[in-house]
């Protein structure tokens, strides 16, 4: 069985769609089964493309590639079935799997920029109708895309990620003070690591930071990932609270470096009002941070009872919270050791093997 993945967006810092991209080609790697991977790559990432021998596509725009370059990649190279992530191209050579990781155009249409959102709530119902099977991260999204598209459940499957072994609680401290002062963090912290965008809620946490700041609280609230879409007047916004040295943005993190800052936060906050699954939750657990997350079903579902909630557009229960955690070290301490237990239950075998099984099931 020869599988084709459109692992385009290796190398774009596209937060979880390029990590969930990267682990599920490391998987397939240790556990290929009979399949041959063929990943299509851009044709200056190919690098990101590990242990593979990747296929360079000629183009970056997702206008041109996807209706064009990568059917004639598909032919040429001979694969027997497509892996995309969103969209598949109109006319496909061979059978297509489709990777969904949420249905933000749908649900929060206006979270996203406008011709981004429309392209996807276009696109992405055509791709549904004809794909051969649906990859989705947990039950959750794969119950909302189906009551949302009208699909029947038995043409999901449920592809999850894992944590790549990099992501345990790193315990040496000089390790965790060379991460902090690389990144300029001072003191005790709060942190949030994912794309800047409205959907990630950072401006709420912030501004119940702000609270507590003002309360007496001396942390820093660290905020962790590159600036992604309309941002501009949400970091405006958050600039006009004054917390001052309270508040500390990194910009983007290499990779190498987040398990340190998880493992040296007091609090890894991560209240998106909505997610597919929240890879971040997962790595912060994996390292034994005390995870905060709000109330969305998916991510429910991801930390397993492992981590605090609270309700994402309420800002005293959020606060609540916070307080709760940052005031009592032997909650931090049972959280922290009951996320690395969940964290574990993600492994790179029961990724490749639930994708191999819907490559399988996609050419019958």
């Amino acid at each position: 069985m020869k599988v084709g993945i459109d692992a385009h967006v290796l190398g774009t810092r596209a937060g979880g769609n390029e990590s969930y991209m990267r682990d599920l080609l490391a998987a397939l790697r240790l556990f290929p089964g009979d399949a041959e991977v063929v990943p299509f790559v851009n044709p200056d990432h190919a690098e990101d493309a590990v242990g593979y021998a990747p296929w360079r596509l000629p183009v970056r725009s997702s206008y041109l590639r996807v209706p064009f370059f990568l059917p004639v990649a598909v032919r040429r190279s001979g694969v027997d079935v497509l892996h995309v992530q969103y969209t598949a191209p109109p006319v496909c050579p061979c059978p297509y799997v489709v990777s969904m990781h949420d249905i933000v155009a749908l649900r929060f249409p206006d979270s996203m920029p406008f011709l981004d959102r429309h392209r996807l709530r276009l696109l992405s119902r055509r791709t549904l109708r004809k794909a051969a099977r649906v990859f989705v991260l947990t039950a959750a999204l794969r119950d909302e895309i189906a009551s949302a598209y009208g699909l029947s459940e038995d043409r999901f499957d449920l592809v999850q990620p894992y944590v790549a072994p990099m992501f345990k609680p790193v315990r040496c401290e000089e390790t965790r003070r060379a991460a902090r002062a690389k990144y300029g963090i001072a003191g005790p912290y709060v942190l949030y690591v994912g794309l800047l965008h409205p959907r990630k809620n950072v401006e709420r946490l912030a501004r119940v930071f702000k609270r507590l700041s003002d309360a007496g609280y001396e942390h820093t609230l660290v905020v962790a990932g590159r600036k992604a879409w309309m941002y501009e007047e949400m970091m405006n916004r958050i600039a006009a609270m004054g917390l001052g040295e309270r508040l500390r943005f990194t910009g983007y993190v290499e990779r190498g470096d987040l398990p340190a800052l998880y493992s040296g936060a007091e609090v890894f906050a991560y209240l998106s009002e909505y997610e597919g699954f929240g890879i971040p939750v997962l790595e912060a657990m994996a390292c034994g941070a005390p995870v905060l997350a709000s109330t969305d079903p998916a991510l429910r579902e991801v930390a397993g009872g492992a981590a605090l909630h609270a309700e994402a557009l309420d800002d005293d229960a959020i606060e609540a919270a916070l307080r709760a955690m940052l005031d009592d070290g032997g909650l931090r301490s049972r959280l922290g050791e009951a996320g690395v237990k969940r964290a574990a239950f993600f492994t790179p075998e029961a990724m490749a093997r639930s994708a191999l099984a819907g490559y399988a099931r996609a050419l019958e």
